[in-house]
């Protein structure tokens, strides 16, 4: 490899059709050559990494990294790589050629011009280059790419027509797509970037997306036209902090003599959110704020001798054809206009579309006992060491009982919201059942404790039947009391640690049952739905949708359905005999759910899985109408998405149908996507629709 400092050798070198004529500049990685292709004549940048970070892995593919992202946009105001490669003279990037100053040139330059020694931008001259850098970032964002490195040196003005160019995509990230990264260098936790203009996200290594990006404009902004740094400290951990902890002094913005001062400082105050929350929502939001700042510069206007020359050549007076014209002329522009008017967008976070509708939930109901059977039940408790005969194990009827009377302390303990003392009864259940699994309870051990006989209740028996029960009743409350202690903060702060493992073990314990074929064979059906409910509703509650789908599906297979109605319809109590329409309810929310997940999951390969519980719901007057709009507005989307034929008529039919029931944020997306699906068939009928709806 080539000595970086020997860059005289270089001159008058041809590389890959480009003849290297001058050395242009250096950085902290590379040095950049002027060179011109010798069969086009047109000039390029070739930028080498320097000799002494070719051995460097992380080096090397920071430089691969910045030719696959700068090579997958194709932007005006981003710099266009035209090759990579590797030579005897090193690794190597040809780039589009850059005539002009960077953002921190000017500055410096401004600077050195000013008495004070303040660079900076008027207000009108920052807008533009702000806007145009977000052009190009909006662009590099909708391919999934976070420059993570915005700052004055990156930012290009070029010579000839003053336009703008974002540069040095060396550190830049994938975003997450579909729960996955889908290419970077770094890993949560690691700190890359420039420290004077980082996120907090980014200063403390988590994971960033476009809003990083905004953060980092906001930093940009107000250095460009205060002439001062945003942050600055002794050193750059000093300033990574203030990023994270300092609420930022933009008092130097209100100073500024412009009318558009105050709309620049909400713009930038915006911007420099801690939260990613708080921020605009993407790029083309902040370009719309951005272009709303009022600007002072104007064309001249005519002089009184240019006036003249027009009264003279005789068009001063308008006819009224022409006036009318002109009119009708003006008239389609203001059309044109508001049909290409961008139509406001709702950040998804904040719509919740990750979350599916409608809600799942499980009400634990536990085992009700008066007071003088509770007192008896609490003191037998700590006798059980005696049924379990000490060292030795328990006879099937001692188990059967062992494990009845902690399932009853464990009801009593839930119904007195003892949730964590409650799940700790529930799980020694399980850890009794695990511990004597050779300590078989059949069906002749249950008809003997409860001096019965079968009454044709059981659909199939096992000679386990006792510990099948048993085990899913135990598994069911455990997962219902740890989540109710969790929700009712119950584990001390002290204890928590402890409390998270124990759920762990619970849930691993339930997840066991569910996946054991002779619970899935021999189980009471009703119990296996409700256990199968609670774990669902937990899975989503933690976001692990693929695995709450999976299940969900099993709850809803014919199979089990079928199992289930004929469990109901075989118990002789009136109570569940009459609870035929709640049953029916919850069996359409589970589908409205799993609809839902679908559409997360972007599954289109299926029959729509939404029109069942649609048609159900709208004629059940239980059903609250905002629930139903919600989920008219997902099923929109969910067609929306696929994108062809007749999906965006049927989707805009939908939107429609849930705006009435809908409100805030919800109602304004829900209008704003009808708008688009209808401009896909009815493009008049759209605008119509745009101007109704204030869109």
């Amino acid at each position: 490899m080539t000595d970086s400092n020997d860059h005289k050798k270089l001159t008058g070198l041809t590389l890959d059709r480009w003849e290297i004529l001058d050395r242009i500049g250096e950085g902290g990685m590379s040095e950049v050559y002027r060179a011109r292709h010798v069969i086009m004549n047109k000039f390029g940048a070739v930028k080498f990494l320097k000799a002494d970070l070719s051995q460097d892995e992380t080096a090397v593919k920071r430089f691969q990294q910045e030719a696959m992202t700068s090579g997958s946009l194709a932007h005006p105001n981003v710099v266009q790589v035209y090759d990579c490669g590797a030579s005897e003279q090193g690794f190597y990037l040809i780039l589009e050629f850059l005539e002009g100053l960077s953002l921190e040139d000017l500055l410096i330059e401004r600077a050195d011009a000013d008495e004070e020694g303040i660079g900076r931008l008027s207000i009108d001259e920052a807008i533009p280059i702000f806007i145009k850098v977000c052009q190009g970032l909006a662009h590099a964002h909708s391919r999934g790419i976070v420059h993570r490195d915005l700052k004055p040196s990156n930012i290009m003005i070029l010579r000839q027509n003053n336009d703008v160019k974002i540069v040095d995509f060396g550190i830049a990230k994938f975003m997450m797509t579909a729960g996955r990264e889908l290419n970077s260098l770094t890993k949560t936790g690691e700190v890359f970037g420039s420290p004077l203009y980082m996120s907090p996200e980014q200063c403390r290594g988590r994971q960033l997306d476009g809003r990083a990006d905004i953060y980092s404009l906001g930093c940009l902004m107000y250095e460009a036209v205060t002439g001062r740094k945003l942050m600055a400290g002794r050193n750059p951990t000093e300033v990574m902090l203030k990023h994270v902890e300092k609420i930022p002094d933009l008092t130097a913005l209100e100073s500024l003599n412009h009318v558009g001062a105050p709309l620049l400082h909400a713009i930038v105050a915006r911007c420099l959110e801690k939260e990613p929350e708080s921020r605009f929502a993407d790029v083309e939001e902040l370009i719309a704020a951005l272009e709303e700042v009022p600007l002072t510069t104007s064309s001249k206007k005519p002089t009184a001798a240019r006036a003249n020359q027009v009264e003279q050549s005789g068009f001063s007076i308008m006819t009224p054809l022409l006036v009318l014209a002109a009119l009708v002329t003006v008239l389609l522009m203001g059309v044109a206009v508001f049909a290409l008017w961008p139509v406001p967008k709702i950040p998804e976070h904040q719509l919740k579309l990750k979350d599916p509708q409608p809600l799942l939930t499980y009400t634990y109901r536990p085992r009700l006992f008066d007071a003088r059977r509770k007192k008896e039940l609490l003191e037998v408790q700590p006798t059980l060491d005696f049924l379990r005969g000490g060292v030795k194990e328990p006879s099937p009827e001692n188990l059967l009982k062992i494990c009845r009377l902690n399932l009853n302390c464990a009801d009593i303990k839930y119904a007195d919201q003892r949730y964590e003392k409650a799940g700790k009864d529930f799980a020694d259940v399980l850890d009794d059942l695990k511990k004597y699994k050779d300590v078989k309870i059949g069906v002749d051990v249950l008809d003997k404790l409860d001096k019965t006989v079968s009454d044709g209740t059981r659909l199939v028996a096992s000679e386990r039947q006792g510990n099948i029960e048993l085990s899913l009743k135990a598994n069911l409350g455990a997962v219902a009391a740890y989540r109710a202690a969790q929700r009712n903060s119950q584990p001390r702060d002290s204890a928590t640690d402890s409390f998270n493992n124990d759920m762990r073990e619970v849930l691993h314990d339930a997840e066991d049952a569910l996946n054991d074929v002779h619970i899935e064979k021999y189980g009471d059906p009703i119990v296996l739905n409700d256990l199968l409910t609670v774990f669902i509703v937990h899975m989503e509650d933690n976001h692990e949708l693929e695995k709450a789908r999976r299940y969900l599906e099993r709850n809803l297979s014919v199979e089990f359905l079928q199992r289930l109605a004929d469990r109901r319809r075989n118990i002789s109590s009136s109570e569940l005999e009459q609870d035929v329409h709640g049953n029916k309810l919850e069996e359409i929310s589970k589908r409205a759910n799993l609809a839902d997940l679908y559409r997360i999951a972007e599954k289109f390969d299926i029959e729509d899985p939404y029109l069942e519980p649609l048609e159900y719901m709208q004629n059940e007057p239980q059903i609250e109408k905002a629930l139903l709009s919600r989920l008219r507005f997902r099923h929109g989307l969910y067609l929306l998405e696929r994108e062809k034929g007749d999906y965006f008529r049927q989707a805009a039919a939908e939107f429609e149908r849930a705006l009435p029931g809908l409100t805030g944020s919800e109602k304004t997306a829900c209008a704003s996507y009808a708008y688009e699906a209808k401009k896909h068939y009815d493009w008049f009928g759209s605008l119509l629709f745009r101007f109704h709806n204030g869109i």
